[in-house]
């Protein structure tokens, strides 16, 4: 900055301070001094005031800003836990839909076996029919049954030990004993 003298003109300074004892020397000048030394006193103390509520306001808005980042944070945190919850529910799911898989297996597996078995018991009771020979499936370490005659209303059992007869002398002596009847 240059020189204070530089700045205002000699004339100038001469003018206002010929103003400034003009106004001291007038009957009420000192008074209008100060009154204007008291408006800006009040001017200042109400700048202040408002200086104040300005900071207060600020400090208001940045407390806000805190919460509402906070709340954000919360609120990121929450749809995360929420991402966490649905990844969760999704895996349960897919765990209860491979259950359900599982048990619809072992169901069709049932009704298969069930069909199967009724199957296999027509089966047996047409052989019965044809042959009049039940046969009595428990052991399977012996082949043993019932030779029934529903005319004469007998019916007599026969059992073989797989283990002391060949596969073809069960088979002849099952045979005879159809033959018998």
């Amino acid at each position: 900055m240059g020189n204070l003298s530089e700045s205002f003109d000699i004339e100038d300074l001469m003018s206002y301070g010929d103003d400034l004892i003009s106004l001291l020397n007038a009957k009420n000048g000192f008074e209008v001094v100060s009154q204007s030394f008291e408006d800006l006193k009040a001017l200042r103390f109400v700048c202040d005031e408002d200086f104040n509520q300005t900071q207060r306001s600020i400090q208001d808005c940045k407390k806000k800003l805190v919460a509402c980042k906070k709340k954000t944070e919360e609120a990121y945190s929450d749809v995360s836990r929420g991402d966490d919850d649905v990844e969760l529910v999704a895996e349960e799911l897919k765990d209860l839909n491979a259950q359900w898989t599982y048990v619809d297996e072992q169901r069709q597996s049932i009704k298969r076996k069930e069909r199967d078995d009724l199957r296999a018991e027509k089966m047996l009771s047409m052989y019965a029919s044809v042959t009049k020979v039940i046969p009595d499936v428990e052991d399977p370490s012996k082949i043993s049954g019932y030779m029934v005659d529903r005319e004469k209303k007998v019916i007599e059992k026969f059992q073989f030990e797989t283990n002391k007869m060949t596969a073809y002398e069960t088979c002849n002596s099952i045979w005879s004993i159809i033959n018998k009847q």
